[in-house]
């Protein structure tokens, strides 16, 4: 970018796009056919210039994102319209819809360049949520793989293909054992921001804490399994990781300091950062049996967290939850999210889940 500071004056904005040129010029003095001619060889070299721009990430649990009919191939017969949760057509768009217009607020009106999904039927889903709802203004596409859990959920990622070109992908198999339930696959993407700056994505959706099925080892051994990946990564010389998912565990957590490698202290700052480690008894992106927690997660190389970008000094969350996505329930004194269901009961919230996003400055 242009930076030549000892030009400067007077300055005076020039905005072409996201780029912004400052030029010296004297108060009340009109432009001259010379300072003409120096915008005309600024606006020239443009492309050559290598510039700096904010691109937006999300990651959201989308609370059981099913499509509303009958799949013979996963239990999903509660999400159907003649099923428990009478989950008919029009309240599936209803929530394709609000979940589009979230990630839209996200950015500030700007689509974001990644969205990571979990909690996702499928194929059908995402086409709705590309193609059909609010998020069609964008040019958004997914990848997506079939996985072996046995309600039928997956993890995917959109991506705006005019910020994101992905060059492989792959679906990473948790060890099952045998007296396993068959789980999510962990999404593996490597790709390119802005064209040039190469990105490594895992996306994850750990097995839950539901009480027949309280499974932190095995959480952490998926945890451990992408760790493994990216050590191998980084001994061909990559550095640029970003995990995003729903890892049902806290990130003060054992499961997921051990799994990850992320605990803090010592002289050497570890290489993967977990970026809602500070959120204890602060905040949190799910609510269960009174508290807030921080199963919602992006932990993030050195590098990436280099290139960050804060609202204020703060803000360390990035938890997004405005009015518009918290519960109305005023028993409830925490600002909890604003589900689709409590329990079998239809609610018409967006998800029990707030998103998580970042800002990074390519």
């Amino acid at each position: 970018m242009f930076n030549d500071l000892n030009f400067f004056n007077r300055p005076a904005a020039l905005t072409t796009g996201r780029l912004r040129l400052y030029l010296p010029m004297k108060a009340k003095q009109k432009p001259k056919i010379g300072r003409i001619k120096q915008i005309a060889t600024l606006l020239c070299v443009l492309p050559n210039i290598v510039m700096s721009q904010k691109e937006t990430i999300v990651f959201h649990n989308c609370e059981n994102f099913f499509y509303p009919y009958k799949d013979t191939t996963s239990q999903d017969d509660d999400y159907t319209a003649t099923g428990r949760k009478h989950w008919t057509k029009s309240r599936f768009e209803k929530k394709r819809d609000m979940l589009a217009k979230t990630y839209i607020a996200i950015g500030n009106g700007d689509f974001p360049a990644l969205i990571g999904l979990c909690e996702i039927e499928g194929k059908e889903v995402l086409d709705e949520l590309c193609f059909n709802s609010p998020l069609a203004k964008a040019n958004y596409n997914y990848i997506h793989y079939d996985s072996k859990d046995i309600r039928g959920i997956d993890v995917a990622l959109l991506y705006d293909k005019d910020k994101f070109t992905p060059d492989y992908s792959q679906q990473i198999t948790p060890p099952i054992k045998d007296e396993d339930e068959p789980t999510r696959d962990v999404l593996y993407v490597k790709g390119r921001l802005n064209k040039n700056f190469q990105l490594h994505i895992f996306v994850i959706h750990a097995p839950s804490r539901r009480e027949h099925n309280i499974k932190r080892q095995l959480r952490e051994s998926i945890f451990s399994l992408v760790k493994q990946k990216i050590d191998s990564l980084c001994s061909q010389g990559e550095n640029n990781f970003l995990i995003m998912g729903d890892m049902n565990d806290n990130p003060w957590d054992e499961s997921i300091i051990n799994g990850f490698g992320t605990a803090e202290g010592g002289k050497n700052k570890p290489f993967l950062t977990n970026l809602m480690q500070n959120n204890q008894n602060k905040t949190g992106s799910y609510y269960y049996e009174g508290r807030l927690l921080s199963f919602d997660q992006f932990i993030v190389s050195q590098n990436i967290r280099q290139k960050l970008i804060y609202t204020n000094p703060d803000d360390t969350t990035h938890i997004f939850n405005p009015p518009f996505l918290v519960s109305k329930d005023r028993r409830i004194k925490l600002p909890i999210p604003y589900s689709t269901y409590r329990h079998s009961k239809y609610i018409g919230g967006v998800s029990d889940h707030f998103p998580v996003y970042l800002n990074i400055n390519i």
